[in-house]
C-alpha cells in the first residue's frame, strides 16, 4: 500500500514536470542541483576559512610573544649600558672602596638622571647600601633610604662570586618603599688597580613594570601579563584603574603546576581562551628569559572576536556568491530554453530581413506561448528601431553641421590608431601636420588613455601637448570615449590654434624679464649711494637724515629682492626650472652667516631670536647663492608676520640621512584653506595685504628646494604660529 502511494506521488510529480514549458524543464533541474551545491559549498568554504583564521590567530599570538621577548632584550641592553656607564664613572670605584657615600652619590646620581634610570642601588663589598635612588612620577631622581641590598639575591650572588668579570644577573622583585615590581639588572664593580683583583661593590639598575608593560603593549599590540610566585599575576596591561588591580590580577593568575610547566618549556605555550571584562581573549604564555636567567612567566592576549565576525562575514559573502551563481544558472537555463524553441523559421527569416536593412518587415505571429511573446516583442523592437534610426539620421545631420561650424579641428582615433577627421578644420590641420611629420607624435599622444582620476575632470581642460606646425602653435586636447559599461571605444582629439595666446605669453615673459633687468641698474646706483651716505662719505648726517637714508636703503633691498624673484619666476616660466650650480657646502656655516645680520632687526622689533646649529652635521650639495636666498626669504617672512614680543626660532639638525632646517615663529599663523595654496604663484593670504611682496617668494623657494632634490613643508595653526621645514639630502661620506 505504501509503495502504491509512493508511485502515485511520483507519477503526479512527473505529470507536473511534463506540463511545464521548455524553459521550466531546463531550469528546474539546474536550480535544484545548484541549490544543493551552494549549501554544501557554503558549509565547506566557511569551515575552511574559520580553520585558516584560527591558525592565523595562533601564529599571530606566537609572533606577539616573540615581540615581547625582543622588547625585553632591548630593555636589558639599556640596563647594561646604564649600569656600565655608572660603574665605569671615573672615581666611582675609589669612592666606593673608601666608603665615601657623598662622593658616590655625586658621581652616580647625574648618570642615573641623564639615562632615565627608574631605580639605582649601589652596594659595597659587604652588601651594605651606599646609594639608593628612585625616579618619581614627576621625572625627578630622589635619593632614598631604608632598603637592604642583601635582600636581592643577585647582589649577594655577585659578591659571593668575587669575580669582577662575572656575567650580569637579573631578577624581578617587589620594591618595598613604593610597592612596585621592578625588573633589576646587577653587575659587579671591580678594582682598577692591576695589583689587586676583586669585587668592591655591585651596581643595580631597575625599571618599574608599570613603565615596561605599556611599552610591551605598544610594540606587540597585545595585552601583556607578568607572573611570579608560582603563578600569581603581578602586573598586567588589562589593569585600567588602580581600584580594579587586585581583582583583575587575581582573575589572570594561573595554577602553580601550570606555572612550573611553562617555566620548564622551551617556547611559547598556547593557553585556553579567557574572558576579561566580558570580552574573550586568546592567550599564549612563555618563560620570561633574559640571558641565562629565567625571571618568571609572561603572557600575551589578543581578542578573539574577529574570528567570530570573520566567520559570519565569510558565511554571508559566500551565501551571496552562491546565490548569484544560482540566479545565473536560472538565467542560463532560460536562455537555453529560448534557443531550442522550434519552429522559429519565420522569426529567423524576418530577423534576417531586418538585418539587411528592411525595417518594415514584421513576423505576424499571434500566439500566447513563448514563441508568440518573442515574435510580438521582436515586431515592437523593429518598429522602435525604425523610429530611432530616423531620429539618429536627423541627429547625425545636425551633428555634422555643428562640427563643420567649429573653428577647432576635431578628430577621432579608433582602436586601431587611425585618425578620422570630423570637420574641415581638422582636415586642414591634419594636412599641415603631415607636411611637418607630426602625425606619428599626435597618434602617440592621443593613444595615452586618461586615468580614472583624469576622467572625473573636464577633459577639455586637460592639455595633452603642443606642436609647432609651421608658424602655428597647435594645442592638443583629448578625451577617452567610453561606453556606459566603461569599455574604451576610442579617443576624441581637439586641435586648437593657440598661436595668439602663446605669443602673448612670450611677450609677457619677455617684458617682465626686460623690465626687471632694466630696473636693477638704477636700483644698484640708489643702493650704492645710500650706503655711501650711511658710512659718512658725504659728511655726517643728522639723525632724521640718517633715518631717511636707512629707509631708502631698506626699501631698495626689498625692491631688489622682488626684482630677483621676478627674474627667477621668468626663468621658471620660460624653461620650466631654475638654473642651479650645486657644490658641496656646509649648511651650518651658511646659516650662521645668514642669521647674524638679522639679530639687529629682530632686536629692533623686540622679537626673541633663537638659533640652534649643532656641530658635526654632514654637508649638502647645494647652490649656495640660491640656498642663501631661500633661507633669507623664510627668515624675512617669520620676521614680517610675527608681532612684537613674540619669538622666531631657526633650528638645523640631521634626520634619516637628511639635513633639516626649521624656521618657526609664534606669529599670526595660517588657516587650513590658505595652506593648500601657499606655494602657488602670486598667492597671498588676506591678512598679508599690508605687508610688501608680490606673492612669489614661497613659489620660487619651493622650485629651488625641489631642484636640489629636497622638500619644503609648512605646518601652521591660526593665532599660534607657523613652522617652515626644508629637507635636503645629505652627502654620504
Amino acid at each position: 500500500m505504501e509503495e502504491s502511494k509512493e508511485q502515485a506521488r511520483t507519477r503526479q510529480l512527473l505529470r507536473h514536470f511534463t506540463s511545464l514549458n521548455i524553459g521550466g524543464k531546463i531550469v528546474l533541474p539546474y536550480l535544484l542541483l545548484t541549490l544543493v551545491v551552494a549549501v554544501i559549498g557554503v558549509y565547506v568554504v566557511t569551515s575552511l576559512v574559520v580553520t585558516s583564521l584560527e591558525e592565523r590567530f595562533k601564529n599571530q599570538l606566537i609572533d606577539t610573544g616573540g615581540t615581547v621577548s625582543d622588547s625585553m632584550a632591548r630593555q636589558e641592553i639599556d640596563h647594561l649600558e646604564s649600569a656600565r656607564a655608572i660603574a665605569f664613572t671615573v672615581g666611582l670605584d675609589e669612592a666606593l672602596q673608601a666608603g665615601n657615600r657623598e662622593r658616590v652619590i655625586a658621581l652616580a646620581q647625574p648618570q642615573a638622571a641623564v639615562r632615565n634610570v627608574g631605580c639605582l642601588i649601589i652596594a659595597d663589598a659587604q652588601g651594605k647600601e651606599v646609594l639608593h635612588g628612585l625616579r618619581r612620577d614627576d621625572g625627578t631622581f630622589e635619593i632614598v633610604a631604608g632598603f637592604d641590598p642583601a635582600e636581592l639575591w643577585i647582589v649577594s650572588t655577585l659578591l659571593d662570586a668575587g669575580d669582577p668579570d662575572a656575567l650580569p644577573k637579573r631578577s624581578l622583585g617587589l620594591h618595598l618603599l613604593n610597592q612596585r615590581y621592578y625588573y633589576f639588572t646587577a653587575i659587579p664593580v671591580g678594582l682598577e688597580d692591576d695589583d689587586q683583583v676583586g669585587v668592591i661593590g655591585v651596581v643595580v639598575v631597575g625599571t618599574s613594570l608599570d613603565t615596561l608593560l605599556p611599552t610591551f603593549e605598544l610594540t606587540s599590540l597585545a595585552n601583556v601579563t607578568i607572573y611570579l610566585n608560582n603563578g600569581q599575576a603581578i602586573a598586567s596591561t588589562f589593569v585600567d584603574q588602580p581600584s580594579e588591580e587586585a581583582a583583575v590580577l587575581k582573575g589572570l593568575s594561573i595554577t602553580p603546576a601550570l606555572y612550573k610547566s611553562i617555566l620548564e618549556s622551551e617556547g611559547i605555550v598556547m593557553g585556553e581562551n579567557a574572558t576579561v571584562r566580558g570580552r574573550s581573549y586568546g592567550i599564549a604564555r612563555s618563560p620570561l628569559r633574559v640571558g641565562n636567567d629565567t625571571l618568571g612567566v609572561f603572557s600575551v592576549a589578543l581578542p578573539t572576536n574577529f574570528i567570530i565576525e570573520q566567520r559570519a562575514t565569510s558565511r554571508n559573502v559566500y551565501l551571496a556568491i552562491f546565490a548569484t551563481v544560482t540566479v545565473g544558472v536560472v538565467v542560463v537555463g532560460y536562455v537555453i530554453s529560448r534557443l531550442i524553441t522550434n519552429p522559429l523559421g519565420r522569426l529567423v527569416r524576418t530577423s534576417q530581413a531586418v538585418a539587411d536593412g528592411d525595417l518594415e518587415q514584421r513576423t505576424g505571429i499571434k500566439q500566447s506561448d513563448e514563441i508568440g511573446i518573442l515574435a510580438t516583442t521582436f515586431d515592437m523592437m523593429t518598429g522602435r528601431l525604425a523610429e530611432r534610426t530616423r531620429a539618429l539620421e536627423e541627429t547625425l545631420g545636425r551633428l555634422r553641421a555643428i562640427l563643420s561650424s567649429i573653428g577647432d579641428g576635431v578628430l577621432l582615433q579608433d582602436l586601431k590608431g587611425n585618425l578620422v577627421p570630423l570637420n574641415e578644420a581638422a582636415e586642414i590641420t591634419l594636412r599641415e601636420m603631415v607636411e611637418h611629420s607630426l602625425v606619428s607624435k599626435l597618434q602617440e599622444l592621443a593613444a595615452e588613455i586618461p586615468s580614472e582620476e583624469e576622467s572625473d575632470l573636464d577633459p577639455w581642460l586637460i592639455e595633452r601637448g603642443r606642436f609647432d606646425v609651421g608658424k602655428k602653435v597647435i594645442s592638443v586636447h583629448s578625451a577617452a570615449v567610453r561606453s556606459d559599461e566603461g569599455e574604451y571605444l576610442g579617443t576624441v582629439i581637439v586641435l586648437r590654434d593657440v598661436t595668439a595666446e602663446t605669443e602673448a605669453d612670450r611677450l609677457k615673459d619677455a617684458f617682465v624679464a626686460h623690465v626687471s633687468h632694466e630696473l636693477r641698474t638704477p636700483l644698484t646706483a640708489i643702493k650704492g649711494y645710500s650706503e655711501l651716505m650711511l658710512v659718512g662719505a658725504t659728511g655726517p648726517l643728522k639723525d632724521e637724515q640718517q633715518r631717511f637714508v636707512k629707509t631708502i636703503h631698506h626699501h631698495t633691498d626689498d625692491l631688489v629682492g622682488m626684482i630677483n624673484t621676478l627674474l627667477d619666476f621668468s626663468e621658471m616660466e620660460a624653461w620650466g626650472e631654475l638654473t642651479l650650480t650645486p657644490s658641496p657646502a656646509d649648511l651650518s656655516t651658511l646659516l650662521e652667516e645668514i642669521v647674524e645680520p638679522w639679530r639687529l632687526q629682530m632686536d629692533e622689533k623686540q622679537l626673541e631670536f633663537n638659533v640652534e646649529i649643532p656641530d658635526g652635521l654632514p654637508q649638502v650639495n647645494v647652490d649656495t647663492k640660491r640656498m642663501r636666498w631661500v633661507v633669507t626669504n623664510l627668515i624675512r617672512n617669520a620676521w614680517q608676520y610675527t608681532s612684537e614680543g613674540d619669538s622666531v626660532t631657526v633650528q638645523l639638525h640631521e634626520q634619516n640621512g637628511h639635513v633639516v632646517l626649521d624656521v618657526t615663529d609664534t606669529g599670526a599663523g595660517i588657516s587650513e584653506e590658505h595652506l593648500q595654496q601657499l606655494f602657488t604663484r602670486f598667492y597671498r593670504v588676506e591678512r598679508a595685504t599690508t605687508i610688501r611682496g608680490i606673492g612669489l617668494g614661497l613659489y620660487v623657494s619651493k622650485a629651488i628646494i625641489e631642484g636640489h632634490g629636497g622638500e619644503i613643508r609648512v605646518s601652521s595653526e591660526p593665532d599660534v604660529g607657523s613652522t617652515f621645514t626644508v629637507i635636503l639630502p645629505a652627502l654620504q661620506e
